[in-house]
């Protein structure tokens, strides 16, 4: 009986104890979405990119037509890998002529995907170039044919490994406060 007694008391005091101090669970655990493989990797836009880009006369949602890629400046189709690229704009006029917007391509199977954090402005003195100065900028490819996700440029699986064919070498780049 006094055994019985004492383990009452024993239960008692758990249960005033895990009353009184209330009973912990596990948090909840929070879910969120995995990055999907083909996505290009999380970069972080340059910090004073957007104030650089409103000196230059732009604003975030601008969309720059360009060749994506100045070594593939031709009609017809282009071929791409992952890797550093300088990008023309194609304007007539303005300070986006004299320059080159600078990032990298990231090939997945049936996207490019364009993360563009520098733009190289040209510097001329009496019509020579003089010189070129790096400015920070925030810039993503979009597809002129498919504006639909603004996720890069549709493409087709290239001939080598790790590279992708696109029909032709234009492209838009457009300007963000942050990438996707």
């Amino acid at each position: 009986m006094a055994m019985a007694q004492s383990l009452r008391g024993v239960l008692a005091a758990g249960l005033a104890v895990g009353l009184g101090a209330g009973c912990v669970s596990a948090p909840a655990p929070v879910v969120t979405s995995k990055r999907p493989k083909w996505m290009p990797p999380v970069m972080v836009c340059p910090p004073d990119a957007v104030d650089q880009m409103q000196r230059m006369g732009l604003k975030v949602g601008d969309r720059i037509p360009v060749v994506v890629d100045e070594t593939q400046n031709r009609p017809g189709s282009a071929h791409y890998k992952s890797r550093f690229v300088m990008s023309l704009p194609k304007v007539e006029e303005g300070e986006l002529k004299d320059m080159s917007i600078a990032g990298y391509l990231y090939v997945a199977n049936h996207r490019v995907f364009g993360r563009y954090d520098r733009a190289y402005v040209r510097y001329y003195e009496g019509g020579k170039l003089r010189d070129f100065y790096e400015v920070p900028f925030c810039g993503v490819l979009v597809d002129p044919r498919w504006d639909k996700d603004g996720e890069g440029i549709i493409a087709y699986p290239g001939p080598e490994r790790g590279t992708a064919v696109v029909q032709d070498s234009k492209g838009i780049i457009q300007v963000v406060d942050a990438f996707p």
